[in-house]
């Protein structure tokens, strides 16, 4: 994995966990918390989301194989919750793949900030997708290790964004905070769309095939 394919994979793992739509949940979640409580919800939660993602990295791949699902089909299905998660960006809304009703109500649960803030808020199934997906797509130990570090890194951007929630809140607004989950939106449609078109040929070969008759490659 070259330096720029692991910021692409950094990128697309941190918008797809898309922390800036996960503050609304934390301040509704911690809002009869003082500061240093609320910090400290912010801190589990990331470090929740690092293992969950880690785990994700290391036995994400064994555990399709014991399923027997193949990975291009585990790709398009990826890809179509990735743009999902995209098109819920860019409209400024709450996806409903990430927590369901049952879960919003759980939400002054002593463990909050692990269910359901950390998963699924966070570290959801688009999230969970991406980091399967692209240890598929590059094998061997070392480039493990390098997504596990990505995976380190997007929790540690994580809890350095949740500590200072409430900060973000008053610095932003809730309008800053869409403007920028609508960028990360179409920059996360674009990544969608690549990981669906891979599976799409790894299922239907024919395809590469006609798209290279169809560009003269």
């Amino acid at each position: 994995m070259s330096f720029p394919e692991f910021i692409n994979h950094f990128i697309a793992l941190f918008f797809v966990a898309n922390p800036l739509s996960a503050l609304p949940a934390v301040l509704r979640i911690t809002r009869n918390q003082n500061l240093a409580q609320k910090r400290h919800t912010g801190l589990v939660c990331a470090f929740a989301v690092g293992i969950i993602l880690l785990i994700s990295a290391w036995i994400g791949t064994p555990l399709l194989m014991l399923l027997g699902i193949g990975l291009p089909a585990f790709q398009v299905a990826g890809g179509i919750i990735i743009f999902m998660m995209a098109l819920s960006m860019l409209h400024a809304e709450e996806n409903p793949m990430q927590q369901t009703q049952d879960e919003q109500k759980d939400r002054q649960s002593s463990m909050n900030a692990i269910v359901p803030l950390a998963i699924p808020i966070i570290a959801g199934p688009g999230a969970i997708t991406t980091v399967i997906v692209t240890v598929n797509q590059f094998s061997g130990i070392l480039n493990l290790l390098v997504i596990s570090a990505a995976c380190v890194l997007v929790a540690i951007a994580m809890g350095t964004l949740l500590y200072f929630a409430v900060n973000l809140e008053r610095l932003f607004g809730k309008a800053g905070i869409n403007i920028i989950n609508r960028l990360g939106g179409l920059i996360l449609a674009a990544i969608a769309v690549q990981v669906l078109a891979a599976g799409l040929i790894g299922l239907f070969p024919i395809l590469k095939v006609s798209a290279e008759q169809l560009f003269g490659r």
